[in-house]
């Protein structure tokens, strides 16, 4: 009979698995089983119910719509196609929240003599832990002359004139990028001293 169908055939989209970086929006489609009565579906998170009254949730035409993803959104989502005669679950879809990486520490702008100790320091956090490299004027460091510590922090063990420039500390993982620099200026040692 024509009213079983819902429970029979299969969703005529399932959601899909989704990464996105927290703050930004999430959208989980699905398309429920053809039947008759036609299906209604509503949405569950780790096997609950999903409460669309919430104002950052809305669920329209079979799309699930998170307006500004938090870290407690992950989980995972079903679509439940449901008319009177019975129910049906979509595939589950995995929604994956990352967080950019952000600076918990920057380096600053230092102005030192020749032949003193410079240290640059770089924290980052992020989700996945970002990566994080250095360059000088745009150009990756050289080898050899510049020590990089467990904590990013950028030291160079006696400064020379060729070391000024700019210093830029990137960090990276899979949902962003960002960068933050500062200078060094080194002055030369007044002769005689």
């Amino acid at each position: 009979s024509v009213f079983l169908s819902v429970l029979r055939d299969d969703f005529r989209q399932n959601p899909t698995d989704i990464v996105v970086a927290a703050g930004e929006p999430a959208i989980l489609e699905c398309q429920p089983p053809r039947g008759h009565p036609e299906p209604t579906i509503y949405w569950k998170k780790d096997k609950i119910r999903i409460d669309d009254r919430e104002e950052r949730i809305s669920i329209r035409s079979g799309k699930l719509m998170i307006s500004n993803t938090r870290k407690s959104d992950a989980g995972m989502y079903t679509c439940v196609g449901t008319n009177m005669v019975g129910e049906r679950d979509s595939d589950p879809a995995e929604l994956t929240v990352f967080e950019r990486p952000t600076f918990l520490r920057r380096p600053i702008n230092q102005v030192v003599l020749e032949e003193e100790v410079v240290e640059f320091r770089c924290q980052v956090q992020g989700d996945p832990q970002p990566t994080v490299r250095w360059k000088k004027d745009d150009i990756d460091l050289p080898r050899g002359r510049y020590d990089i510590k467990d904590d990013y922090t950028l030291r160079i063990k006696k400064a020379m004139s060729s070391d000024e420039g700019t210093y830029t500390c990137i960090a990276e993982n899979r949902v962003g990028k960002v960068e933050t620099s500062a200078t060094l200026t080194v002055r030369a040692r007044p002769v005689g001293k």
